[in-house]
């Protein structure tokens, strides 16, 4: 009987189906096979078979001979594609815990719920996670703590108007909406900013209060995001820049 290899990537965080994000030094990418592309914030593997995924010891172990390197990151961080997740992707369990583990979980669960103060703030954030599609979930997976909310509270509003969902694009390290290009968002976590590109040139667009809005390449108008007080006029130039496409 031969021997099948199995590998192991650990910090994994489970997405949603299909995808999952972990840790995973370029250079260790490098060992899964060839690849072109250098770009973007993090690396990016499709796995055609089957994985398994522990949920308690935060682990991803699948086939290394079916897997895609599809991009190098510039950080420790990969998002991992599975292409076989017709059925849910197993979950291995590993039993009820201990006695010991159970009174341990319980009595910091008790020390620690006085802290919680905006579970409220987590109970709407996971109401709005639950009705995205995929690619906007990979992206609210990808704020920063510093530009969480805002990130959050601008996809939300986004959503309430325009029906679609991002597309992670390796090359440019930034989101394009789908199904139709009107805008684009790139996480520029060293400023603390959201960058957004949207259809049309800077004199299509009426003045918003609190954008800077310049030209960018194609036909494109750029803008950045880095407070709550821009989303309404940041929505308003999405409005307009849907209406550059009719």
């Amino acid at each position: 009987m031969g021997l099948k290899l199995k590998m192991t990537i650990d910090s994994a965080k489970h997405v949603d189906t299909g995808i999952w994000r972990a840790t995973l030094e370029p250079e260790e990418a490098m060992t899964l096979g060839q690849c072109e592309s250098h770009s973007g914030p993090f690396s990016v593997l499709f796995i055609e078979s089957e994985v398994d995924f522990n949920q308690s010891s935060q682990t991803i172990t699948f086939d290394p001979n079916s897997v895609n390197l599809l991009n190098i990151g510039s950080t420790d961080q990969i998002i991992i594609l599975n292409g076989d997740h017709s059925d849910p992707p197993e979950i291995v369990d590993s039993g009820p815990p201990e006695d010991s583990e159970l009174i341990n979980t319980t009595e910091e669960a008790r020390t620690t719920q006085p802290e919680d103060d905006n579970q409220e703030e987590k109970n709407a954030e996971f109401e709005l996670s639950q009705t995205l599609a995929t690619g906007d979930k990979l992206f609210l997976s990808e704020l920063p703590v510093d530009v969480r909310e805002l990130g959050e509270t601008l996809l939300s509003e986004i959503r309430n108007l325009f029906p679609g969902e991002l597309n992670y694009e390796p090359r440019s390290a930034k989101f394009d909406e789908t199904p139709e290009i009107f805008w684009t968002i790139k996480i520029l976590p060293q400023d603390d900013a959201l960058r957004l590109t949207v259809r049309g040139t800077p004199e299509d667009f009426e003045p918003a209060s609190g954008i800077d809005i310049e030209l960018d390449k194609f036909g494109y108008s750029a803008f950045h995001v880095n407070n709550l007080s821009q989303i309404t006029s940041a929505i308003s130039i999405l409005k307009q820049a849907h209406q550059n496409m009719e």
